[in-house]
């Protein structure tokens, strides 16, 4: 009878979740759309930028409100214990801080060998903007993760394995920006939403299997600072490159996927089924 329940309140937990987060989100980001088109407004003025920002924020306050409003599903305190939980290996903290830089520079290398552009600039330089936007991108776009990781990957690892789980969250994270790629001056803009979802498919992955491998939200929100980072200190395609992007996002892909076939496929031989939650206490 608990595990009916606690399976209900996490069902109704996504919901909540997920019709707080689009409601807000697309309401600031369809109107800033709409605003930017005319030219009534641009993203870097005060209403644009609280517009983009009362969005982004969407997810967290989200995520909060449905777990307030399903105790059912799991106490605030045990949430919030997964939101700051980073008792976890070293070398998962190195791949959550540095593995979104380091496929980076490894699509541009990639990239470099097959399109016009490459990477080059000073390593310092570089590291010192990395450094500063990783902290930054912490609280702008990081912070995602306590409803994505926190709300969403729990519900769905209830009926899906790795992979399928990530194809799931990876889809409705890529829908949630959609009214970005609208949005004049923002970097979406114009930009492919076929190419940024393969390319969120690959980053969702990584994600995925750290939140699965230890239950910690916190190594998500730090991943995903790294993203943004590692775009701002040029240790990535931009979104708008649509060649070296297209590379990025097929490496972003390959990885990430073989990476949570390998871990689900090793997860099975280890407890002998091929479905259910594959969330572990790491």
């Amino acid at each position: 009878m608990m595990q009916l329940a606690e399976g209900g309140g996490r069902s109704r937990r996504t919901w909540w979740f997920l019709g707080a987060t689009f409601f807000v989100t697309w309401a600031a980001w369809w109107l800033l759309a709409a605003l930017t088109s005319v030219g009534a407004v641009d993203p870097d003025e005060p209403l644009g930028f609280g517009l983009l920002v009362l969005g982004g924020t969407a997810p967290t306050v989200g995520a909060y409100l449905a777990v307030w409003r399903t105790p059912e599903a799991g106490t605030l305190r045990e949430f919030t214990r997964r939101v700051f939980h980073l008792r976890v290996p070293p070398g998962l903290l190195a791949v959550a801080v540095f593995g979104a830089a380091g496929l980076g520079v490894v699509s541009l290398l990639i990239g470099g060998a097959i399109t016009p552009t490459g990477w080059a600039g000073d390593p310092g330089r570089v590291a010192l903007l990395f450094l500063g936007a990783f902290v930054t991108s912490i609280f702008f776009g990081g912070i995602e993760e306590i409803g994505w990781r926190g709300v969403l990957q729990p519900a769905v690892t209830d009926r899906f394995g790795l992979v399928a789980t990530n194809l799931v969250i990876a889809v409705v994270w890529a829908v949630w920006h959609l009214p970005l790629f609208w949005v004049v001056g923002e970097p979406h803009h114009d930009a492919s939403f076929t190419l940024f979802l393969v390319a969120g498919i690959g980053y969702s992955a990584v994600m995925t299997w750290l939140y699965a491998r230890t239950r910690s939200i916190a190594l998500c929100v730090l991943f995903h600072a790294g993203i943004n980072a590692s775009a701002a200190a040029g240790l990535a395609f931009p979104i708008d490159e649509t060649p070296g992007f297209a590379v990025q996002a097929a490496v972003l892909v390959t990885v990430g996927t073989v990476l949570l076939a390998v871990s689900q496929r090793r997860r099975h031989r280890h407890h002998g089924r091929t479905n259910g939650p594959i969330e572990v206490a790491g």
